[in-house]
């Protein structure tokens, strides 16, 4: 990869925050040229599914659709791209960060996080406040 433009010299190959998920590993693969969403399986259950299919998962916070990748020392992955190029990443800690906060958002459940954002008020409160000067 030395020598292509999509190389990005800042970062290096890590592993970041894997946790299990599921029955499942799942976590976030950073290197110099992309960054991939990881769910590598407990079971062999996935190794039927074709070489470049597409596989679904559902997390907490989103969908996800993965493809599928054989490898004979590995076994079966999923891979879904977060980031088809990582040239704009300033430095590791950047990358890292990142890749930490997808997995907090994925795996935090939809409507905790709904919660957090918005606050929830009643009918009353809502239609009280909009008639107020």
């Amino acid at each position: 990869m030395q020598g292509l433009p999509i190389l990005n010299t800042r970062l290096d190959v890590r592993a970041v925050d894997f946790c299990e998920f599921d029955g499942h590993a799942v976590g976030v693969m950073i290197t110099p040229w992309f960054m991939n969403l990881m769910l590598l399986p407990g079971t062999a259950q996935w190794s039927d599914f074709p070489q470049g299919s597409v596989a679904s998962f559902e997390f907490p916070g989103s969908k996800i659709e993965f493809t599928v990748s054989h490898n004979e020392e590995i076994g079966t992955l999923l891979s879904a791209v977060l980031f088809s190029s990582v040239a704009d990443f300033p430095d590791q800690e950047t990358a890292v960060a990142v890749a930490s906060e997808v997995l907090r958002q994925l795996l935090e459940p939809a409507a905790e996080a709904a919660q957090e954002r918005a606050p929830v008020i009643s009918r009353r409160e809502l239609f009280g406040s909009l008639g107020a000067d």
